[in-house]
């Protein structure tokens, strides 16, 4: 019962914090100028240099000239507010890994099929999903908010993974930690392919990314379910 109460504590606080970030990541980016009016925000101005931490934002003139765009209050309540924010987010995800049952599950394998399976189905759900929130929180919220948003579907599909590896994972660990290596290590894959061929899709302006983006998710996220069963096979039985 008092593991239960710590757990709910964590997933409230982790909550309260991801959506404190989102909301002061929408504040920051309509107070900075405008992007498709600088005009409107600093008029005369040749360019603008934006900061997100500290929130600043600099309207930049013909002869070196500089003027703040924000003021020196708002700047201070922002900064203090995203610290406080931030810390609440940690607090809670680290209570939510020190929660994570410690008794391991099941010694006997179960069905490796549906569980490669399924994860590739997470993978590519999770790419599909992923890019379009983030494009999305991009435009609201600036890179603070892009950032949010992917630690927000990280988490969910960390969720969603811990269920399949209950109902269809190796067993014999933590399923919670597993789930969490298997986005991790499938999401890093996937990050590494698009980093290594992004002047394929750059030249295309594509947006969303290239459309092959996420069936390659979907393969990352079975090998990384793949690896985990192999390396069930090949560790001692007790």
């Amino acid at each position: 019962m008092r593991q239960d109460r710590h757990v709910k504590l964590a997933r409230v606080l982790t909550g309260a914090g991801l959506l404190g970030c989102l909301v002061w990541s929408v504040l920051v980016e309509a107070a900075m100028p405008s992007w498709f009016d600088l005009d409107d925000s600093c008029p005369g101005a040749t360019g603008v240099e934006r900061r997100y931490f500290p929130p600043s934002a600099t309207c930049l003139y013909e002869g070196g000239r500089a003027v703040g765009y924000l003021p020196l209050f708002e700047t201070v309540v922002l900064t203090v507010a995203i610290v406080l924010l931030a810390a609440v987010t940690v607090t809670g995800l680290v209570l939510l890994w020190r929660q994570a049952p410690a008794k391991p599950l099941d010694q006997h394998p179960k069905r490796p099929f549906l569980h490669v399976l399924g994860a590739a189905a997470l993978g590519i759900v999770t790419a599909a999903v992923g890019r379009t929130v983030v494009i999305i929180a991009l435009l609201l919220g600036g890179p603070p908010g892009g950032i949010t948003a992917l630690l927000v579907v990280a988490l969910g599909a960390v969720g969603v993974a811990s269920a399949l590896d209950r109902a269809a994972g190796p067993g014999g660990g933590v399923s919670g930690r597993r789930a969490t290596a298997l986005v991790v290590v499938g999401g890093s894959a996937m990050f590494a392919l698009l980093l290594a061929t992004r002047d394929t899709y750059a030249r295309e302006h594509t947006l969303l990314g290239p459309g092959w983006a996420i069936a390659a998710a979907g393969g990352a996220f079975a090998l990384a379910a793949g690896a985990q069963w192999l390396s069930r096979s090949l560790s001692p039985r007790p």
